[in-house]
């Protein structure tokens, strides 16, 4: 809705061209007032920023940088571009930098480099504003630009922030953040301003702003880099929301943790007989923990997302700005963005699902769109997509897409922002191997340093190499536990290791339980061996009674089985004959509860998270779980020795129930061997240090395309299009429907593509902004990407 005051005589000024034929585009008053809007809603979602950053002026500083931010879209080229002219080469956001003199005798000079910061760069990175615009390089662009500048639409310009700006601080509510109307240079001033000191003003401000990026401070000045980071994310932040038009920046959550465990008690009363939900001490307590980071160790189904949530919410006083609830694999993500979304506490628009690539595609087209949607579908699917991605309370993800935060991606500025004061759930943290753990964990400790984040870190197992170098993290020094009573009910496991190989050896036991009536979990480590051995189960128990999930089905397809999946094996559903065959996506947080489980041998952690999908309650009394004891190398995906290890000390265990609370033990025997320990210690230590260097050279308003290569070899994966889905995913780019081009690729090993690649399998696909690569290889929605097994193929991916 617009405010009383508006700037009626500018509505022939345009800030985004028009999404309907023969209707006029969206002004530039208009694109300022969503804008001015959705900062208001910042503000409010962190009301106390500006206090934790030290930095008073924070919010009148962003306020007027976003009111000023599109004024060089005054220009008559501009203009012109907008209603289907010829276009402009220019950057608007420079020329907005003539009109800065008009309220900057208001601002201290550190200031008046904040505002300038904000405006110049929230399109642009520094690097490439100052190549093209070097004041001893290119000084005639500016003369140019200005030369577009009619004097009625710069005195319009001044009216418009004579008349409106006091009144729309009142009408968004910034007074209570410290905004305030800033001193106005009179109208003859400010056309003499921009008319005849236009040039020598905008050069000066450019130099500045090159001075400003050279100096950036450093390392020890962390809460200033802050402070310019929030500049810059919340700019574009508010910019990319209002551009989509977003309705809206969701609140954060408030409410007390136990109106909640109410909310569940009722929700899950059917899936507990009709008894009463039991809150358990660890719960409890984890609600109490709500304002400090903390660590849970308890057993798998016993109620740690639950806990989880309690300790986000607390006592209710204090609102969690954001949620961040992060797995490891994309199965348990979107296992758990279904469960979350289909709570009746939280609800479906609470809660969004992040995928990495249609971020960062997202981010480009947000970045540098200078017209905005050009329909008025497109303008609804840029909405959905920014919502889904962004713009939610809760959000699922993969610690990993916090990564692009380390390597300085494009757009993490306005990642960062997000991550402020938010409260991060980490689930099986033991999931990820020690490279990869470092760098997370080096930002963590930055999150909860310099941003004010708080973290939740929960497993059923902690080997002690972990709580080796957790508390330093956190700044934890005791974690949650459940009590012995409880790691005692929860005994639903008879260990009973078998001779031989689980596709040579397994096939007639498998089959036997299934015709029996069981449902039965079949774990492989490697997405060959998953499809062969569903290939022979579909040979004797048919497709009807034998599911397929792996890593290598494109994400559509994935959902699609994870779905089917669910629907036959969740918690509280009568259950038919059937055998899921999966690799370790299957692991963590995926609420499905089977008879049984064979297993390829794997490390002990692992083979934990496998079992709590069997008998996951206990309401099945002690239930057998089955692990062969070859193949024992690894098989390319684990090291051989931690397998080896494994083996050694669950041969001690052999055909006995599993005590829930010795199984730390058990872990501390097998990581304390030196061999394991040492080698992961070193690994850590050193990937750890690397994070540490890359935080210090954290530098805001540019990214880093070299470290953004760094970053794509740092995991060993590629994503690649299956040609079968070429024609359809150009269709969907086409119509900037980001995420459902997503949907249709296909996560592969670097060294699988470097196979492909060999083979004269793999092509470049044509009009990306980003490295995209289409597979000449054979694409099954029954059996996912597919690779001749006689073949010379690498193993190495689940």
């Amino acid at each position: 809705m617009k405010p009383s005051h508006w700037p009626d005589w500018l509505d022939t000024l345009w800030a985004k061209s028009s999404m309907t034929p023969g209707q006029a585009g969206e002004s530039l008053a208009q694109h300022t007032w969503l804008v001015l809007e959705r900062l208001a809603e910042l503000a409010h979602l962190r009301p106390d920023l500006a206090s934790y950053l030290n930095a008073p002026r924070l919010w009148h500083c962003l306020f007027w940088a976003c009111f000023l931010h599109d004024f060089g879209k005054a220009a008559s080229g501009f203009q012109r571009a907008l209603r289907g002219k010829k276009s402009w080469r220019r950057r608007h956001e420079v020329l907005s930098l003539a009109f800065l003199n008009w309220i900057a005798p208001s601002f201290s000079p550190t200031e008046q480099r904040w505002v300038l910061a904000a405006i110049v760069s929230h399109h642009r990175d520094a690097s490439e504003i100052i190549k093209t615009y070097d004041k001893y390089r290119n000084p005639e662009l500016v003369e140019e630009m200005l030369a577009e500048l009619e004097e009625q639409t710069v005195r319009g310009l001044w009216k418009w922030l004579h008349d409106c700006s006091a009144p729309w601080i009142e009408a968004l509510g910034l007074r209570q953040f410290g905004v305030e109307p800033a001193t106005l240079v009179t109208e003859e001033q400010a056309i003499h301003i921009v008319g005849i000191e236009g040039v020598q003003h905008t050069h000066q401000w450019l130099t500045d702003y090159r001075l400003f990026i050279k100096h950036l401070p450093s390392e020890r000045d962390r809460r200033i880099v802050t402070t310019l980071v929030m500049l810059r994310g919340l700019t574009t932040t508010a910019d990319h929301a209002a551009s989509a038009h977003l309705a809206q920046i969701p609140q954060g959550i408030q409410r007390p943790w136990n109106t909640l465990a109410k909310s569940l008690a009722e929700h899950l009363r059917a899936q507990l007989d009709g008894k009463e939900m039991v809150i358990y001490s660890h719960q409890a307590e984890s609600a109490r923990r709500h304002s400090t980071s903390a660590i849970l160790i308890a057993p798998t189904s016993s109620g740690k997302t639950e806990a989880a949530l309690f300790w986000v919410l607390g006592d209710g006083v204090k609102a969690t700005p954001r949620v961040f609830y992060t797995l490891p694999y994309q199965a348990s993500m979107n296992a758990m963005y279904d469960r979350l979304r289909s709570s009746h506490y939280f609800g479906e628009q609470s809660v969004g699902l992040q995928h990495g690539r249609a971020l960062q595609v997202l981010y480009q087209h947000l970045l540098n769109s200078e017209n905005g949607p050009v329909s008025a579908a497109q303008n609804a699917r840029w909405e959905q997509n920014l919502t889904r991605l962004h713009a939610c309370t809760m959000k699922v993800f993969s610690p990993y897409q916090m990564l692009k935060v380390l390597y300085q991606l494009r757009g993490f500025e306005s990642m960062l922002a997000d991550y402020t004061q938010a409260a991060f759930i980490f689930d099986e943290i033991h999931a990820y191997e020690a490279n990869r753990l470092a760098l997370i964990f080096a930002l963590v400790k930055h999150l909860r340093e310099n941003y004010g984040a708080r973290f939740f870190v929960m497993s059923a197992t902690f080997p002690s190499i972990l709580r080796e170098v957790m508390p330093e993290i956190l700044d934890i020094d005791q974690p949650i536990r459940a009590d012995e009573e409880l790691f005692q009910h929860f005994r639903r496991h008879h260990l009973k290791l078998l001779h031989g190989d689980l596709v040579q050896d397994g096939m007639s036991k498998i089959v036997a339980d299934v015709q029996q009536g069981k449902s039965v979990l079949v774990c492989c480590n490697t997405v060959a061996r998953a499809q062969d051995v569903y290939k022979l189960l579909q040979e004797h128990l048919g497709e009807g009674q034998t599911k397929l999930i792996h890593s290598r089905f494109t994400i559509r397809d994935r959902l699609l089985r994870e779905n089917e999946i669910l629907s036959r094996c969740e918690i509280g559903t009568v259950h038919t004959a059937l055998a899921v065959v999966a690799t370790q996506v299957i692991e963590v947080s995926l609420n499905i509860d089977l008879d049984t489980i064979y297993s390829d041998p794997a490390p002990l952690d692992a083979l934990v998270q496998r079992f709590g999908r069997v008998n996951r309650v206990g309401k099945k009394n002690i239930v057998p779980v089955h692990v062969f004891r070859r193949p024992y190398d690894g098989q390319g995906v684990y090291q051989t020795n931690l397998v080896q290890r494994t083996l050694d000390v669950l041969e001690q265990h052999d055909d006995k129930d599993i005590d829930e609370l010795m199984i730390e033990k058990w872990l501390d025997e097998i990581y304390s061997t030196p061999a394991i320990h040492d080698v992961w210690r070193e690994q850590y230590d050193k990937q750890y240090a690397l994070a540490i260097s890359l935080l210090q050279q954290l530098r805001p308003f540019d990214s880093d395309k070299d470290l953004e290569e760094k970053f794509e070899a740092l995991f060993d994966g590629v994503e690649v299009l299956p040609r079968v889905f070429e024609e359809e995913y150009l269709k969907y780019m086409a119509q900037d429907d980001f995420l459902e081009a997503s949907q249709l690729f296909v996560g592969i090993s670097y060294r699988k593509y470097q196979w492909l690649k060999s083979k004269g399998k793999v092509l470049p696909m044509e009009g990306t902004y980003r490295k995209r690569w289409v597979v000449l290889q054979e694409y099954s929605p029954e059996f996912g990407l597919l690779f001749d097994s006689s073949l010379d193929v690498p193993v190495d991916e689940y």
